[in-house]
């Protein structure tokens, strides 16, 4: 991962075309993502969008070499205090009574 681009694409993920909208069905997608590409390469926005692009994989680069670090032992004892936290989050201090006719 070179942290510029979709390597299916050549695209950056940030500004492919979303296509799960209704009557976009049937469009061909990869001509619009390059004419996309084609006319944002160089603006503002593209090198914006590329460092945006860069920062995120990163990031997800970092946790995931944090990850491959912890034990099972680390997980299990997250995961335990994670659970803890959720649970104490919540406030039964409220009775819901429901009446079913």
């Amino acid at each position: 991962m070179d942290g510029t681009a979709d390597s299916r694409e050549g695209m950056l993920s940030r500004m492919a075309l979303n296509d799960n909208k209704a009557g976009m069905e049937g469009l061909d997608r990869d001509k619009i993502n390059n004419i996309i590409l084609e006319a944002s390469k160089g603006s503002r926005f593209y090198v914006n969008e590329v460092k945006k692009e860069q920062q995120v994989n990163e990031r997800i680069g970092k946790m995931m070499r944090h990850k491959a670090k912890l034990t099972e032992q680390q997980i299990q004892k997250a995961q335990a205090e994670s659970n803890r936290r959720f649970i104490l989050g919540f406030s039964f201090s409220r009775t819901v009574l429901i009446l079913a006719s």
